[in-house]
């Protein structure tokens, strides 16, 4: 008899998430090693047909997504790429640990600033939003990131989003709705960091990704809701497929798992094999026909989504 079965047991769960056994889909392309030391930040082009990826050491690198081909690659920041935003199909904006935010056109920088660290990047009303860690929130010219204002916060940024009407700021104890004029027309209390905070397709629901389960909030009514999942630790990433239908969710800590779920009801759908090592990011394509995740591999994988059966239409409001 074991002098310690507990801790046996224990340690038989734990590496088994860490390896996340069991069937799951295999990647249908595999970039590997295109980032020495992991692959921090990932962003689709909004025709979908450029990928582009940041890396741990600072360099951002462009990639055809139907050939999986190196495009073109740029060298500017001096440490860790935490926030890709595409503009257009030649045109991004990438912000870093290194407090830099430079705007590129494919492979020529643009312009560039020097702040502090970069934790997120947005686009509204027209402009460049930029979230960082000394509880600032930056407002920037999209062509030139002259700058437009400055917004203090109670909090470090650690996610945003938008859409038409909304900008959605992500901090550690609450979620801050901003209008068209930046001003905050409601203040959501959140029990857990919302990670890669998302608005859903419809505006009607914002996403994000917590230790062991999905958090949701009703954008009307500021009502949470906790999703159980079957990740063994942090969801470190999550995205919508752009009709709202699905729900993909990315794990860190130690499963690195991929998981999709139907909004209707979030109901598992589809599991996609693993990373090797903790995840980073995960983007639906714009078109919803492929997925792109990154890791601290050094890889990004491309999977082909599928069709499922969708138990009802929309999605619920939480509650």
């Amino acid at each position: 008899m074991p002098r310690h079965p507990l801790l046996i047991i224990v340690l038989i769960a734990f590496f088994s998430g860490c390896s996340n056994w069991g069937p799951a889909t295999q990647p249908d392309h595999v970039l590997a090693g295109i980032h020495d030391f992991g692959v921090t930040a990932l962003a689709y082009s909004p025709d979908g047909q450029r990928l582009i990826s940041g890396g741990f050491q600072g360099e951002v690198r462009i990639w055809d997504v139907p050939t999986q081909h190196l495009l073109g690659e740029g060298h500017l920041h001096s440490s860790a790429v935490r926030a890709i935003l595409p503009l257009d199909s030649d045109n991004y904006v990438s912000g870093g640990d290194d407090g830099r935010l430079v705007r590129w056109q494919q492979n020529a920088v643009k312009a560039q600033v020097k702040t502090a660290d970069v934790t997120a990047l947005a686009q509204f009303q027209g402009r460049v939003v930029s979230g960082h860690d000394d509880r600032q929130l930056r407002v920037w010219s999209a062509d030139t990131l002259k700058a437009d204002r400055t917004i203090w916060l109670d909090g470090k940024v650690v996610a945003l989003s938008a859409n038409d009407k909304l900008l959605a700021v992500g901090l550690d104890q609450a979620i801050l709705l901003l209008k068209a004029n930046f001003e905050t027309v409601r203040v959501i209390p959140v029990s857990r960091t919302p990670h890669d905070l998302q608005f859903s397709p419809d505006g009607r629901t914002l996403a994000a990704g917590g230790w062991f389960r999905l958090s949701l909030w009703d954008v009307a009514s500021g009502a949470e809701r906790s999703i159980p999942t079957e990740h063994h630790g942090l969801l470190t990433s999550i995205s919508f497929s752009p009709d709202g239908r699905y729900l993909a969710t990315l794990g860190r800590h130690t499963d690195s798992a991929i998981r999709v779920l139907d909004t209707a009801d979030f109901s598992l759908v589809q599991r996609y094999q693993a990373h090797e090592l903790c995840g980073a990011m995960i983007r639906y394509s714009p078109d919803g026909k492929q997925l792109a995740s990154a890791s601290d591999d050094e890889s990004v994988r491309l999977y082909r989504t599928v069709t499922f059966q969708p138990s009802s239409g929309a999605m619920p409001s939480a509650h």
